[in-house]
Parts: C-alpha cells; sequence; structure tokens
C-alpha cells in the first residue's frame, strides 16, 4: 500500500511511510525476533517478501539460516526456519546478507564474504527453485562476481526480471566510511557452479549523505503507470554507532538507459 518495510539486525520491523507521501500515517513497529534467542540470533540482514501471500522472508547471518514468517497488520507472525547445507561454510559474520524473491518463484541470495582468504571479488551465491524454507536442497551454488573490494548487501527485482544489487565497501582506517555501488544482472544466465558476472550502475562515495547502506527496495509500478521511470529506495544500518546514522535514499532509474 505504498509503505516501506524493514527488518534491522536487533530482531524488530519498522513499516513507515516514505517522508515524500502525500498523506502519512503513523509508523507501526514490532519485535520479530525476541531477546531470548541472543544477539547473534536476531542478526537479520536479509528480507524479501510475496506480496499475493503476504510472506516475508528473513537471512539471519551470524547462522546462515533463512526464516518464513506471515505479514499481519504491520508486523511478521509465526516463523518456520531452516538451516540450508550449501550455506553451511559462510561464515559466521559473512553470511545471507542478500536475499530476493523473484516473480517466477525462485530466491537468490549472495554470501556477504568474498570466496577465500585474498579474494577480492567472488561471493558464493545461491538460487533456490522454490521456497528454501520447504524445500532448502532445491539450490544452485554458483559465484556472484562483483566490483573489486565491494561487498553484496542486498537486492530486488525489476519489472522485466533482471536483478538489482546494493554494494558497500568499507574505507579504513577509524573511522570507517563508506562507499556504495548498484550493480543488475540476469538471475536467467545463472548457471550451476559457474560464475556471475554483473554490470554496475553506479557507485557514491561521497556527496548526498554516504552510510552504511544494506537495503534495498524497488517500487512496484501501477498497473496504469506506462512510464519508464521506476523508484529505488535505499536504506543504511547505522551500527548504534556515534559516528554513523540511518540514511533513507530515494532514486530514479530510467530502464530506457538499461
Amino acid at each position: 500500500d505504498g509503505r516501506l518495510f524493514t527488518v534491522s539486525d536487533s530482531g524488530q520491523s519498522l513499516e513507515f511511510d516514505a517522508p515524500d507521501a502525500t498523506l502519512r500515517a503513523g509508523p507501526i513497529g514490532g519485535i520479530v525476533l525476541s531477546a531470548d534467542v541472543g544477539k547473534f540470533g536476531r542478526d537479520v540482514e536479509a528480507a524479501t517478501a510475496d506480496p499475493d501471500t503476504r510472506r516475508v522472508w528473513l537471512g539471519v547471518e551470524f547462522y546462515n539460516k533463512l526464516m518464513r514468517l506471515d505479514y499481519r497488520d504491520g508486523r511478521l507472525r509465526g516463523g518456520r526456519q531452516v538451516s540450508p547445507a550449501t550455506m553451511r561454510e559462510w561464515g559466521s559474520n559473512s553470511g545471507p546478507e542478500t536475499l530476493a524473491r523473484l516473480s517466477d518463484g525462485c530466491f537468490l541470495t549472495i554470501r556477504e564474504g568474498f570466496d577465500g582468504l585474498f579474494e577480492r571479488r567472488r561471493h558464493p551465491a545461491l538460487l533456490f527453485a522454490g521456497d528454501p524454507v520447504s524445500n532448502p536442497r532445491a539450490a544452485k551454488a554458483f559465484t556472484f562476481v562483483g566490483p573489486r573490494g565491494y561487498s553484496p548487501t542486498d537486492a530486488a527485482e525489476l519489472p522485466d526480471g533482471r536483478v538489482l544489487v546494493l554494494l558497500r565497501r568499507v574505507i579504513w582506517p577509524m573511522p570507517p566510511r563508506f562507499a556504495g555501488a548498484i550493480a543488475i544482472g540476469d538471475p536467467r544466465s545463472i548457471r550451476q557452479g559457474r560464475e556471475w558476472p554483473v554490470r554496475v550502475l553506479a557507485t557514491w562515495g561521497g556527496g548526498l549523505p554516504v552510510d552504511n547502506f544494506e537495503g534495498l527496495a524497488v517500487e512496484p509500478q501501477a498497473a496504469r503507470d506506462s512510464g519508464t521511470r521506476l523508484t529505488v529506495w535505499l536504506i543504511s544500518d547505522n551500527n548504534n554507532g556515534v559516528l554513523q546514522k540511518t540514511v533513507l535514499w530515494k532514486l530514479r532509474l530510467d530502464t530506457k538507459r538499461l
């Protein structure tokens, strides 16, 4: 209904209107994962949804597990979870940072960490043939190849079936600064055991307020909208840091230029 929905790595959700919406209602928040599961059990780093069934899937990074919940009145209820064997070696703080449900029912997930100690471009990834919670074994393993030094942090499908991938690079020394990028790839070209290269559309390191962007959403086009411009939202994670902020970006994408 034109509202934005996000889940934090402290296990809480927030639904809110866009800041430039004509009519704005109050935000709705809720606890998705209780404190009983501990900090690492609440480390939600990825989310995707099916608007028809009103189900939401989450990626929990530390334990490399995927969860499925039901959306009701601005909150997430219930929940089933799996720990796919193909994600077992993804590391304790470098797991499924990207999760996207595609219109054909497949699910794309990419590991944040690189594929090797000295690797700076390649990331293990999976394409599930359907709901990964129902059938975690039905997955193609492939390699996501991004720009050097960047880690994928989220993804979302475009109306034409291609996928935008949000990427982030940490710039040291302390205090860390952040650079970002958005890449595009066609999931129909993914093959088992092969590399899936993507093309970078945009990069940034300054100008607008830049922070630790980890969330990406493509606003669905209304049926009456025959235009070619799409709205893309980015949101950052402030890590509860003194020098970081939660930043929301609204971008316009001209699909004619793709």
